[in-house]
């Protein structure tokens, strides 16, 4: 501390007085965070030892409590912490305590790399005993996320059975299991006996509905691998998952190798209606994200692509129709409040124009649709005639009104039926006109 010469001496000594006087209280408060620190340490060393005692008594072998040495309840570093279930879940007992804050903490990390650290069945054997120490939801959801991770590297076999049993017993979504394909590709043999065990012991079919979803991203394990070298026994399998199921395929068989593209898309169009294989397609690799909301790629690279997977002119329409729908709804989400973009719109069936002419019209019909039944305003009902007459006057095909009509014509929609009347009006082909009038009585 630096004192100026020109202050005079008293004013230096109750400067002074009063730096020491900081100091001691700062000694003080350090004295106080460093025995609230120890106390907290040994709840926690007490909690695992209750849990441990809990353990044994109900293996029938309780353990007589241990006396606590007055070492155990002195402060580690964290670097000293050791890859075992004893110090992983006596750190989860400290960063308990902290609360929201729980995953910023140096405990945190400290915990994330102990969990690499740690064999499949030190992991195993912490991952069980979490479940008698208290912790709170979030933070075990987060702890439990994290150990299954480690655990489908290091102990597979545990790391799924968990994963099927909370699908079973909590309301979460097999999503999870997708990295069952990992361990196919890494050691066949043993996620097969496995896997054919869980079939056997019936574990899938606990389901109320008797869909069995979990299984579906272990079969599209086996239906990706199988692929290349035996499209036969590919479709055996897709085909043994049930008809509406299959759709749920596609966050699982996302990734595909090019060399494979033609018959994943054949077995896909064999084993499922045309608007669940498109939708599948629509948001796998193989479309090269052509069909992102923010895509800007050329129309002729996105044609070069769809003729390459051998997309026909009908998969097309539906493919395209399917991207201006969510286009369509999310653009009534952001329009709901404020005035609906017309140049948004124009600007996306220019795109799809460009990509595929033939299936603009009905792109843009059922996108018009989807856009109304979304807002379920006045002025989306504006817009969505004003749109759809300008289209259809400027020469768009009767296929741009359809979809407005038949909305109408069935409730789908709130769209008047003395509207939908005056769009069936100017339909040109005859036939046509006069069977959506005649829906529309």
């Amino acid at each position: 501390m630096k004192i100026p010469h020109s202050v005079p001496p008293l004013v230096v000594l109750l400067i002074v007085a009063a730096w020491f006087a900081s100091m001691r209280e700062s000694s003080r408060a350090l004295e106080r965070e460093n025995v609230s620190l120890q106390k907290k340490i040994a709840e926690s060393r007490d909690a695992i030892v209750r849990g441990n005692e809990r353990a044994s008594i109900v293996a029938g072998n309780p353990k007589q409590k241990r006396e606590k040495k007055s070492s155990e309840t002195l402060i580690r570093p964290m670097g000293e912490f050791m890859p075992t279930a004893s110090d992983f879940n006596e750190l989860v007992l400290i960063n308990n305590n902290e609360g929201v804050r729980f995953n910023l903490t140096e405990a945190c990390r400290r915990l994330e790399t102990l969990a690499s650290e740690m064999s499949g069945d030190e992991l195993a054997r912490a991952y069980t005993q979490m479940a008698l120490i208290p912790v709170d939801a979030p933070f075990r959801n987060y702890l439990e996320s994290m150990m299954l991770d480690q655990l489908k590297k290091k102990n597979p076999e545990f790391a799924f059975s968990q994963l099927i049993a909370k699908c079973q017993n909590e309301d979460t979504g097999p999503i999870q299991m997708g990295d069952f394909n990992k361990w196919l590709a890494k050691d066949p043999a043993a996620a097969t006996t496995w896997y054919e065990s869980q079939l056997a012991a019936q574990v899938f079919d606990k389901t109320l509905d008797g869909k069995t979803p979990n299984m579906v991203p272990f079969e599209a394990a086996f239906i990706m691998s199988l692929l290349a070298s035996d499209p036969a026994a590919a479709e055996q399998r897709i085909n043994s998952i049930p008809p509406d199921l299959r759709s749920s395929l596609g966050p699982y068989v996302w990734s595909v190798p090019k060399e494979n593209s033609r018959a994943f898309v054949d077995l896909l169009r064999k084993s499922m209606p045309m608007e669940d294989y498109m939708s599948i397609l629509k948001d796998n690799s193989l479309t090269e994200y052509n069909f992102r909301f923010d895509s800007e790629t050329d129309p002729k690279v996105v044609q070069k692509n769809l003729d390459s997977l051998g997309i026909t002119p009908e998969e097309r329409s539906i493919l395209l129709t399917q991207h201006f729908i969510e286009i369509a709804k999310y653009r009534s989400r952001g329009d709901k409040y404020g005035m609906p973009s017309r140049e948004k719109f124009d600007a996306y069936r220019a795109r799809i124009q460009a990509i595929d002419p033939s299936s603009a019209d009905r792109a843009t019909g059922f996108a018009l649709q989807s856009y109304l039944e979304q807002s379920k305003t006045t002025s989306a009902q504006d817009f969505v005639e004003k749109i759809a007459m300008d289209y259809h006057g400027s020469g768009a095909g009767d296929e741009i009104l359809l979809p407005l009509i038949e909305g109408s014509a069935g409730g789908s929609i709130a769209f008047p039926k003395e509207r939908a009347r005056v769009l069936a009006t100017k339909i040109a082909d005859g036939r046509l006109r006069e069977e959506m009038l005649q829906k529309l009585r």
